[in-house]
């Protein structure tokens, strides 16, 4: 049947009737011209289209590389998974440019967080996932943890397009560079358009997030591109359109009825040929292997498995989410077919059918992948012997001490915590967080380290877990529930011990559990300092058993109830597990902020001589510096010179510059953890760290050493000399080069590209450097959980 109108009255292709929709003009009425078109379109609807095959295999949110248990039997890692990868797309055609005839598909979260990352900041990753020839990725909330700048400098790394389609850079009126708007791809003669789609949801709670990247709906963005990608009289002409998500399961399955992304039953009613809109999206960001009900088939799966998330999913959406972790990966085939002349959609999706695949303790390990994996552990293991920062004081890591008494280590660490998320909490309508709740039992490495160097393998020791770091809002009843809890099994040595910043405790060992807290009071943000150089704790309110609200930062197994913390099983997230990080990875940043402070106030006393941060593109980091030198500053006119070691000395987590002969007025040595923290964790989010990273010099030098392409376009050789620094703009993290290093800028020094000892002449020179700008530590015990029978 054709029915000459925009839209056919309802019930007739419910009653079984092929209606096609075919305009006529509303002014004229039926035209002859317009009646022989309706007709070829019925003539074209009683022709069997074509049916063309085309494979995916799709993968998203992986972060271990390295060995991980999945049950207490098998152990995996991402060799095995290539191994998997590698069995879906042989089945491919070959291409006659080596590619294989399907696409490979990452639907974001690559560079964080993980153990690795916490000592790489993601720069291990491009290697791993280069190896794996994806097509095609979107970037995820966690592309963004180290940074724009550190996330520009990752993507160049890899060899395939990321995409970001619905977030604006209002500067430049385009998508964020190096970022596109969407991609095109040819594979089985079809014309493939991708884009890219986030979720709103999760922006806010991104740090450092920059202020001119403006969201636009997603929804809006992807009708849009399909009338460019799809336009027949426009350049790309597109027969199908595909879109990758980062957002959670609601949102997509709304999505996907919004652009029209239905499945073959769900299209009987809704003629999609004659919609803009995509057809299939594939998504990220759950950490869940979930597949909508409205496929035909999958494998490994059952398609009514209850989410509570996917309530909404009707069996009418075509949304794949595949799992996490290097754990899960799906194999995807679509049957496509081509739709009458006219229509807007050139094919759409009559079939679709898959597997899930799971990497297993026995899946075999695939040898390229090994290469890669084993040169990639080994610069990460090299990188543990680098210095990260200097304690002035013994850290006691045994645990018959942390386990029983509030110590220096556990409250610098808490401290180093505390204002990690406060900018996302603020752009979340929130104030900052009020006070950190940790255990002790996170706490690893049983044995004394320091005084002197710290490195980054025993900061990985004492730090090890990676439950992502989150913020509750609780009550004052449940604050002291959790805090009994925490308290109630001294004198035996159990992890539940609690660690603090932000408020102070005051209870009685000698008491009967749960009944030993005393008095709870939250703190000012105070740089008073006592006689013995001991910071003053100033009491800002009383925490009493009441429903007024509090943010704590913790830890997700906390959160769950673990270690004994039942009281905070439930609690609303404010920053969810998704969007956290973990403890190891936020105190590194920490310290390379300080390091950044370090290095750009002893460079230019705060504005004139800055020798990371451009002068031009960068006017955050610049106004970070400044903001500190002011308070520098002023801190100097507030304490006379004699007093400044001893009210450096007594302020937990202080920096200063590891050399000698700097005077404390010109580093960190003035300002309070409350004044500097939030701007290490700040700048380092505006800035990339090049060379100044201690695991960047590691993997520069053992990359150098061997690289055989040098001149050849290798990636890695133009981020450590091959080409000018400068122009890179990538190793910016050196100030101070040799004569022979300096070499390696000028324009005119062909000779320098090629002289593998001049090149390790700039890693030297940035050796130095690193060396001289380490953060220097002292934190003390000041009385925030104190016992009181002890006096």
């Amino acid at each position: 049947m054709v029915y000459y109108s925009a839209e056919s009255p309802n019930g007739l292709a419910a009653q079984g009737l092929g209606v096609i929709n075919h305009p006529s003009n509303g002014q004229t009425g039926l035209t002859l011209a317009a009646y022989n078109q309706g007709l070829e379109l019925w003539r074209a609807s009683k022709t069997k289209p074509k049916a063309t095959t085309l494979g995916i295999a799709h993968f998203n949110d992986v972060y271990q590389v390295s060995a991980q248990k999945i049950n207490k039997e098998e152990s995996i890692d991402v060799t095995k998974f290539a191994s998997l990868l590698d069995g879906i797309t042989t089945k491919w055609s070959a291409r006659g440019d080596g590619s294989r005839d399907g696409l490979i598909v990452f639907s974001g979260d690559l560079f964080s967080p993980s153990t690795e990352s916490s000592v790489t900041r993601g720069k291990h990753m491009p290697a791993i996932i280069n190896a794996m020839k994806v097509d095609i990725g979107i970037v995820g909330n966690h592309e963004f943890d180290f940074g724009y700048p550190t996330l520009k400098t990752l993507i160049n790394l890899t060899t395939f397009p990321w995409l970001l389609s619905n977030i604006i850079d209002e500067q430049t009126g385009n998508v964020p560079e190096p970022l596109k708007e969407f991609h095109i791809i040819e594979r089985v003669g079809v014309k493939i358009g991708l884009i890219g789609l986030v979720e709103r949801d999760w922006i806010p709670t991104i740090t450092g997030w920059p202020e001119n990247f403006k969201f636009v709906e997603m929804a809006e963005v992807g009708k849009k591109l399909s009338q460019t990608l799809r336009d027949p009289a426009g350049p790309h002409k597109c027969d199908l359109v595909i879109a990758l998500t980062h957002s959670r399961i609601p949102n997509d399955i709304k999505l996907a009825r919004e652009l029209g992304a239905l499945s073959p039953t769900a299209q009987a009613t809704r003629n999609i040929a004659s919609e803009h809109g995509v057809d299939i999206l594939l998504g990220g960001h759950d950490h869940v292997y979930w597949i909508s009900k409205g496929v035909g088939k999958w494998e490994g799966y059952d398609l009514e498995t209850k989410l509570p998330d996917a309530t909404g999913d009707q069996g009418d959406v075509l949304v794949v989410k595949s799992g996490t972790d290097f754990q899960d990966l799906s194999e995807v085939v679509l049957t496509l077919e081509d739709t009458p002349p006219g229509s807007i959609r050139k094919k759409v999706i009559t079939g679709i059918q898959g597997k899930r695949h799971v990497t297993r303790g026995n899946t075999p390990v695939n040898v390229a992948m090994k290469k890669v994996y084993d040169e990639e552990i080994g610069a990460i293991n090299d990188a543990m012997q680098e210095a990260i920062f200097i304690s002035d004081v013994e850290l006691n890591l045994d645990s018959s001490y942390i386990r029983l008494n509030e110590s220096p280590i556990a409250n610098w660490i808490a401290d180093c915590l505390r204002h990690a998320y406060d900018e996302a909490l603020t752009k979340l309508g929130y104030s900052k967080a009020d006070g950190v709740l940790c255990n002790n039992g996170d706490f690893r490495g049983d044995r004394l380290f320091g005084p002197g160097e710290i490195f980054v393998g025993d900061l990985m020791t004492i730090l090890p877990y990676l439950d992502p770091v989150v913020v509750l809002e609780i009550d004052g009843n449940t604050l002291w529930d959790a805090l009994e809890s925490g308290l109630s099994r001294w004198p035996t040595q159990e992890g539940r011990f609690p660690a603090i910043s932000g408020f102070r405790v005051e209870w009685d060992s000698t008491k009967p559990p749960n009944q030993r807290v005393l008095g709870v009071w939250m703190l000012e943000d105070s740089s008073q300092v006592g006689p013995n150089g001991i910071p003053v704790l100033v009491d800002k309110e009383k925490v009493t058993r009441s429903d007024k609200k509090y943010l704590i930062v913790t830890g997700e197994y906390l959160s769950q109830g673990g270690d004994g913390y039942a009281a905070l099983k439930g609690q609303k997230l404010v920053i969810t597990p998704e969007n956290g990080q973990s403890k190891s990875q936020l105190v590194r940043k920490f310290l390379s902020g300080a390091q950044l402070l370090n290095k750009e106030l002893q460079g230019g006393g705060g504005g004139g001589g800055l020798t990371i941060i451009e002068p031009n593109s960068q006017p955050k980091a610049r106004s970070i510096v400044a903001g500190v030198a002011d308070q520098m500053q002023q801190a100097q006119r507030s304490f006379s010179i004699p007093m400044v070691s001893t009210f450096a000395a007594g302020l937990p987590g202080l920096t200063r510059s590891a050399t000698a002969n700097i005077a404390p007025t010109n580093v960190l040595e003035l300002l309070a953890p409350s004044q500097f923290i939030p701007a290490a964790l700040s700048l380092v989010d505006n800035v990339d760290l090049g060379l100044l990273d201690p695991y960047e010099r590691r993997r520069a030098r053992r990359h150098i050493a061997n690289c055989q392409k040098k001149d050849q376009g290798c990636l890695e050789c133009k981020t450590y000399g091959v080409v000018s620094i400068i122009q890179t703009g990538i190793a910016r993290g050196v100030s101070v080069l040799s004569k022979s290093a300096r070499m390696i800028s000028s324009p005119g020094s062909n000779a320098a590209s090629d002289d593998v000892k001049t090149r390790l002449a700039t890693l030297d020179a940035a050796d130095k450097e690193g060396k001289a700008t380490l953060p220097v530590i002292r934190p003390v015990v000041d009385g925030r959980l104190k016992d009181v029978s002890k006096g």
